[in-house]
Parts: structure tokens; sequence; C-alpha cells
């Protein structure tokens, strides 16, 4: 089911290469399939074209951490959490918080 997911989102994003929400959706399929690495690499643009984009930064850092990546995926998290509290996101920001507490 998940390598079905994520042909349609990689088939779509082919598609549309420069439509940001489908290379999130591709990177989300990969996460969810627990291909932290590929997920990452599509993640890791739309962090530095969009960098006030709170749950891609968010996706990244579960990436790098599942990766084995604890130090770039906590400072990755430092900055979700950041921009959650700008942007007055409490429950995303509670998550991050909690989330990091554990690292």
């Amino acid at each position: 089911m998940g390598n079905d997911r994520i042909a349609k989102a990689l088939e779509l994003w082919k598609k549309f290469p420069d439509n940001d929400l489908s290379r999130y959706n591709l990177a989300q399929a990969y996460f969810d399939a627990g291909d932290y690495i590929h997920a990452a690499g599509h993640l890791r643009p739309l962090c530095t074209k969009k960098p006030d984009w709170m749950v891609v930064h968010i996706l990244l850092g579960k990436c790098l951490l599942n990766a084995g990546r604890r130090e770039e995926a906590k400072k990755i998290l430092e900055s979700a959490l950041q921009l959650a509290i700008e942007q007055h996101h409490d429950g995303p920001r509670e998550d991050v918080a909690e989330f990091l507490k554990t690292l």
C-alpha cells in the first residue's frame, strides 16, 4: 500500500515539479512508508524555499531523528518550535515542545 501511495505521489510530483504541495505529499508518503532519507530529500528544498512553512520543518525534524541524525533533528525542531510560536499555532507548539524534551 505504501509503495502504491509513493508511486501515485511521485507521478503527480513529476507532472508538477514546481508545485510545493505535490512535493510535500510525496515526502509525506515516503515518511509514512519509513523511507526517511527520501522524505528528507524532498523536505529540505521546501524548507529552503519556504522557510516559514512550519509543518515541513516538523516533518523534516522527525525524518532526521528517525534516520539517526539527532543533533540535526534537534536544530530543525527548535526552528519549527520558533515558527509555531511566531505563527500562534498552539497545538503544534505544544507537540514540538514536548517532543524536544525527549531529545
